[in-house]
């Protein structure tokens, strides 16, 4: 009897995919410069934080809402209501000045945000080979990380320069016009398919999805993983200057670097190593990172951690989703794949909430502390999904 052939995962449909999330998140890391962009306009100060996480709180609010109606024969149409929406957003920016049209702008945003990447995510579990998930959402992965690599210094050479703030905005907003036309070919043959017809799940069978101790233990620990880095992103520029470092764009880069590298050349691990073992192994390092850096002051060492950073988180992303996509019956695959991005938006906004708080009642050494107390509770939470079977 032949062995069966390898599955392909190099489809149209996952290119297109990818690309789509490419041009998405070149959309998102422009607002790094944000908080600039809002004190050259004269927003309080009080504002410009809420202002920013504005975003962040409507795309969680649009997963909650939207994800449960999701399945391959709408996501495209959702999809592309959100880049529409995003469009929209970036040619406000070049007229919206005032404080509540700059809220308007942003709870927009979130929510184009959240249709364009629920709808990816679920069209992306009905066309990845089940055998090569983990190698799936390695790749797809990359393509979210690569626009923050690639968008800032290319908006610090344009802006202000050549271009103002929203005049920038709006030009990478443009940039997603393009992705249409591939959502319109994906929409067309996703409907073609006979899993499109497939009865969607009743409300009250989602929430009992939601439910089991796997799914939902597993949400928790995602979350707690993106916690854990996007306190450290948030408050690392304070951390450097209080301790006389220089370079935190350098730390970044080497660590981000190092995650690119692992899930480029190392992609095939995601799928021949257990991703139990992959997650625990992120807890791990990670939380030695955090121990690493409450310890030492000096720069070689702290560009160590970088790179340990780096190795630690390479590898946790791709091995949570490609684990919940094992987990997941088939009729929740992509629910529960949204539901794992509602988590990561969840972390990444508490993160910087509870790390200042943090630094506010013990200092930056203790701050780095409790960054590896997360990262144990984490492996702990883990701990408890080795009994887990996938569907």
């Amino acid at each position: 009897m032949n062995p069966t052939p390898p599955q392909r995962i190099f489809s149209f449909e996952f290119i297109g995919l990818c690309l789509l999330i490419f041009l998405a998140y070149c959309n998102i890391s422009v607002f790094f410069s944000l908080y600039v962009y809002f004190e050259n306009l004269g927003v309080p100060q009080s504002w410009r934080g809420v202002l920013i996480g504005a975003s962040a709180l409507a795309t969680m609010a649009a997963y909650l809402v939207v994800s449960p109606f999701l399945n391959t024969r709408n996501a495209a149409k959702a999809a592309a209501l959100g880049i529409v929406i995003l469009l929209g957003c970036g040619g406000a920016y070049l007229v919206a000045v005032s404080t509540p049209a700059l809220l308007a702008v942003r709870l927009a945003n979130g929510l184009g945000v959240a249709l364009v990447s629920a709808g990816a995510m679920t069209l992306l579990v009905a066309v990845i080979p089940p055998t090569r998930s983990g190698q799936a959402f390695g790749l797809y992965s990359i393509a979210m990380l690569l626009p923050y690599s690639v968008m800032p210094p290319l908006f610090d050479w344009l802006s202000p320069a050549y271009l103002d703030y929203p005049q920038g905005y709006a030009l990478v907003a443009l940039a997603l016009a393009p992705a249409l036309l591939v959502l319109a070919v994906l929409g067309r043959r996703s409907r073609g398919k006979s899993h499109a017809h497939a009865p969607r799940p009743t409300l009250a069978a989602m929430a009992k999805n939601a439910r089991k101790r796997p799914v939902s233990q597993l949400l928790v620990v995602n979350a707690m993983y993106y916690l854990s880095f996007a306190s450290l992103f948030f408050l690392a520029k304070s951390l450097f200057l209080a301790r006389g470092l220089a370079g935190v764009g350098l730390f970044f880069s080497i660590q981000t670097g190092c995650m690119l590298l692992l899930r480029v050349f190392a992609n095939r691990l995601f799928d021949v190593v257990p991703k139990l073992r992959l997650i625990r192994f992120c807890y791990a390092v990670t939380g030695a990172t955090f121990i690493l850096l409450a310890f030492t002051h000096s720069q070689g060492l702290t560009y160590l951690a970088a790179v340990l950073l780096g190795c630690g988180m390479g590898v946790g992303s791709p091995s949570l989703n490609a684990f919940m996509y094992e987990l997941s019956e088939p009729e929740f695959k992509g629910l529960n794949a949204n539901l794992m991005m509602l988590s990561l938006q969840g972390g990444s906004f508490l993160g910087p909430i509870l790390g200042s708080a943090a630094v506010g009642l013990y200092g930056y050494d203790g701050f780095l502390l409790v960054g590896a107390g997360a990262c144990l509770l984490g492996l702990a939470l883990s701990q408890g999904l080795g009994t887990a079977r996938p569907a």
